[in-house]
């Protein structure tokens, strides 16, 4: 990552911010039973990959129509009580959003130095006015690709396609920013990007010399070089003012 990239995409979730529930679709999965399994009260479900990527993918604004819609594809029942519950769930997504506290200082100064900024997340539709519109963070992105209206979710390189074709830039002029080693830093890597892993509780420290780790995201307003050992960019932990 010796060049400065022209355009950054960030994740969303656990990159830029975090909900009461770490994965929301898993409590859809409960309210439909598909896929659970009871213990006594605890009710765990079994993780199903094509169950995810169908509730991310279906773009539906309604929420009684996609839950609906999801129900039917699996061949499962829906009553009021699974409305109800849906509509909590979707209520906690939404009130229980949280930035983390270097997100807005690094978007302003990334912004500020005349990056190009975009977003690539495997999200549904229902907290995408929220986030986006009402709390603002939008305005910092100049697109906005969410998997529900892509019609893929990442680690599919569509998402990562359809991107580059919205910046109109070469893949080596993109740098992905993520949570995820799988869907967003190996994906990016396959289709020519650069990228870099935000790891806030220092559980990783190497993935390869040009791929840094990142433990807060301002560090990406440090000169974009990195040391031999490929684990810190260097510079001073601090922004420019």
């Amino acid at each position: 990552m010796k060049r400065k990239p022209a355009v950054i995409l960030f994740d969303l979730w656990r990159t830029l911010g975090y909900s009461l529930d770490r994965e929301p679709i898993h409590e859809v999965q409960k309210i439909l039973g598909h896929k659970v399994v009871q213990s006594g009260d605890q009710v765990d479900v079994i993780e199903d990959p094509q169950f995810m990527h169908s509730c991310l993918t279906t773009d539906i604004n309604d929420q009684r129509t996609f839950l609906s819609e999801i129900a039917r594809q699996y061949g499962r029942e829906i009553s009021e009580g699974s409305h109800a519950a849906f509509a909590e769930v979707l209520q906690r997504e939404t009130s229980g959003f949280t930035l983390y506290d270097d997100v807005l200082p690094t978007l302003k100064e990334l912004r500020r130095r005349k990056f190009r900024l975009g977003l690539v997340s495997n999200l549904w539709p229902f907290p995408a006015p929220y986030i986006f519109n009402e709390l603002g963070l939008g305005e910092y992105f100049e697109h906005l690709i969410y998997s529900f209206s892509a019609g893929c979710a990442k680690p599919d390189r569509e998402i990562f396609h359809q991107a580059l074709k919205l910046f109109a830039v070469p893949p080596q002029a993109v740098l992905m920013v993520g949570d995820n080693l799988i869907n967003d830093v190996q994906a990016a890597l396959s289709v020519g990007m650069k990228a870099a892993l935000i790891d806030r509780s220092s559980t990783i420290k190497q993935i390869t010399k040009d791929t840094p780790v990142l433990r807060s995201l301002l560090e990406l307003c440090l000169p974009m070089s990195i040391k031999e050992d490929g684990q810190r960019l260097k510079g001073k932990r601090k922004i420019a003012a």
